[in-house]
């Protein structure tokens, strides 16, 4: 499994093309009509899939039944060229077109999210805090868009939206599978005289699984969602909303056990206006995080060390689109958010210390607070029939690090009506963190190792300028996408260590820098075609070169080579059977130096009973590929139903 196979990398990509290419050829099929796929995340308006200039992967609710899936993280695992991964830690990468994790903007309803934020910590939770059974469909856009979204877009964005109130209904869905259990229950009032209500609870039981030298955080969560729509007057709404989740986790090495207590909340109102001729939006919204962290000792229960942690997340944001006239459509808003994370990681580095004992043991802890504002502006213009122009520029500030102008271009050309060509220029930043800033913290991760980490107030924001064309279209049955990409990076925010002594009096010491400029470059592929009204063929391949520039090495945790291919069966019966079948190969992914090639074989079956009732089983990694480093743990089955009433 660690050793390289070039040959093999070299005879898929021939594979590759070759699929692709022969997929350009006529055979007997039917003409299939693409339906029109509307995304709101690339533009931060209404724009069909095909008119956009940025990658953009839409994630419907039906595929992500169709999938079976029972997490955010199961329901994206089809997503091309998105690495999630979770080698080297506890939770997940998030990793589009190879950018390092803290640079995806994960939001909810466009709204962020309060959460851990170092370089190792920032999104590897998120995707698995937020409730699957709430999720209307999941928007990717590859590539910087912090001219419309500002800091820690520079690889992309993951748009989570959520299912809205439409009918009364009530709808419950239960799942199992070798990794986690899941139950959810919705109910949708559906409309009752100016307001319409929907509330859903969930609880996921993650599984223990045992791996080289500890276990996974395993044990429950909860989650529980309040949305409210109130019409104000005819095309004018009122959206209030309450979010909470809960995680009750527990890891275990061979001498310790560390409990993870941690509790989010969000809420928050937004008032929405629509004319013929603009659409106008208002909201503030607040959240927050509280992490509690407890190691023992697995010999006799005493306190080895412990951390407490706060974040929380203030945001005034607002947003107008106007149809100038035929040719221009405009958008522009501003923000102003607050950052404040309280913790024990902080030490003496924030303000207002204090010192708080847990076990016996006492610890100072400290406050931060960053205060952000931003102005963007965009035009749609639209040159002709055939060309799209689409120019955006953001300013943001920060009462911590200075100015940063973001700008973006995308051009959309149609040399037919299924033919298009598309670029896209823009630079991004990721401002550094509070932890990354002012972070003091003492920890022993374990008994023979003390961990020491401070913060750098004199770190510079992280720097993307990217750049990316492709050609895309649609022939009878036959549809393909081929796309080259170039993102370089600067002022990588990393950290600098030493360690000095032997065990148990071993000390690690680190500290935050900009040091590293990084190049991630390469091209993707994706062709498919309908081969009836109820099968399609899909396949990608997706080829990455990426370099730590400064040190001249490849960048870790990345897959020069991905290639997939997908058999999808629908037959769109009210009571019918949908089924997918795709394999993955993944060769050259590198973890800590060593190269890792491995394939994984999936299956789901869906079955709709009728329109109310429906089963699913499905078998991931059917291979039973195990590789400890990187976390692949072999088969994976899992069954469930959902039912509506």
């Amino acid at each position: 499994m660690k050793k390289q196979r070039h040959g093999q990398t070299g005879k898929v990509a021939l594979l590759s093309l070759s699929i692709m290419t022969a997929l350009n050829f006529p055979i007997y099929a039917a003409e299939h009509v693409q339906p029109e796929e509307i995304v709101v995340t690339a533009t931060r308006t209404e724009q069909d899939v095909k008119e956009t200039p940025a990658p953009v992967e839409v994630i419907d609710r039906q595929k992500i039944e169709t999938l079976g899936a029972g997490t955010v993280v199961e329901a994206l695992k089809m997503a091309f060229n998105l690495n999630l991964s979770e080698a080297g830690m506890t939770g997940n990468q998030v990793s589009l077109r190879g950018m390092n994790t803290n640079h995806s903007l994960i939001l909810i309803d466009g709204r962020r999210i309060a959460g851990e934020d170092t370089n190792m910590t920032a999104n590897a939770y998120e995707l698995n805090r937020i409730n699957l059974a709430n999720v209307e469909r999941i928007e990717i856009v590859r590539g910087p868009v912090s001219s419309l979204y500002g800091s820690d877009a520079l690889g992309g964005v993951i748009n989570i939206i959520t299912r809205k109130a439409e009918k009364p209904q009530h709808s419950i869905s239960l799942g199992n599978s070798s990794s986690q259990q899941n139950a959810s229950y919705r109910f949708d009032l559906g409309k009752q005289g100016k307001w319409s209500w929907s509330l859903d609870a969930a609880l996921t039981d993650v599984k223990e699984q045992t791996r080289s030298e500890s276990t996974n955080m395993y044990g429950p969560r909860q989650f529980y969602n309040l949305n409210g729509t109130y019409e104000l007057a005819k095309n004018k709404h009122l959206d209030v909303f309450y979010e909470r989740t809960n995680e009750e986790l527990q890891t275990d090495t061979a001498t310790t056990w560390e409990d993870f207590t941690n509790t989010r909340n969000s809420y928050g109102v937004a008032f929405r206006s629509k004319t013929e001729r603009a659409n106008f939006e208002l909201r503030t919204y607040y959240n927050d995080l509280k992490k509690d962290n407890d190691m023992l000792s697995r010999a006799d229960g005493s306190y080895v060390d412990f951390d407490r942690a706060e974040y929380n997340t203030w945001v005034v944001d607002g947003k107008n689109t106007m149809r100038l006239n035929e040719q221009h459509t405009l958008t522009y808003g501003g923000e102003y958010r607050t950052n404040e994370y309280r913790g024990t990681r902080l030490g003496t580095g924030g303000d207002s210390p204090s010192t708080i004992s847990v076990g016996g043991i006492s610890k100072p802890i400290s406050e931060k607070e960053i205060r952000y504002q931003a102005v963007y502006l965009q035009d749609e213009w639209k040159l002709s029939d055939k060309v799209l122009v689409v120019p955006s520029l953001r300013y943001d500030g920060s009462s911590d690090f200075g100015d940063n102008f973001s700008p973006k271009l995308g051009v959309t050309y149609k040399f037919m009506e299924n033919l298009r060509l598309k670029t896209n220029y823009g630079e991004g930043f990721k401002a550094p963190s509070i932890s990354e800033l002012y972070m003091n913290m003492t920890r022993k991760p374990i008994p023979t190792m003390t961990v020491i980490v401070s913060g750098n107030p004199d770190l510079k924001p992280e720097k993307s300028t990217s750049f990316d064309v492709s050609l895309e279209g649609e022939s009878g049955a036959n549809f393909g996408k081929v796309t080259y990409f170039n993102n370089e990076v600067t002022d990588l925010i990393s950290t600098e260590t030493s360690t000095t002594g032997a065990p148990p009096n071993m000390i690690s010491t680190s500290k935050y820098i900009n040091v590293a400029e990084a190049e991630i470059k390469g091209f993707e592929m994706e062709a498919g075609r309908y081969l009836s009204d109820r099968l399609t063929f899909k396949t990608a391949y997706a080829y990455m070169d990426a370099k730590d520039v400064t040190g001249g090495k490849r960048l870790d945790g990345r897959a020069q080579n991905k290639y997939s291919a997908q058999l999808i069966y629908d037959d769109k019966k009210p009571a019918g059977l949908s089924a997918i079948l795709w394999h993955e190969w993944v060769r050259d992914y590198q973890y800590e130096n060593v190269n890792y090639d491995y394939n994984m074989l999936n299956f789901t079956l869906n079955k709709k009973w009728s329109d109310r009732y429906s089963t699913f089983v499905g078998v991931d990694n059917i291979l039973d590929e195990k590789i400890d480093e990187l976390v692949l743990n072999g088969l994976i089955w899992r069954f469930g139903m959902n039912y509506s009433f």
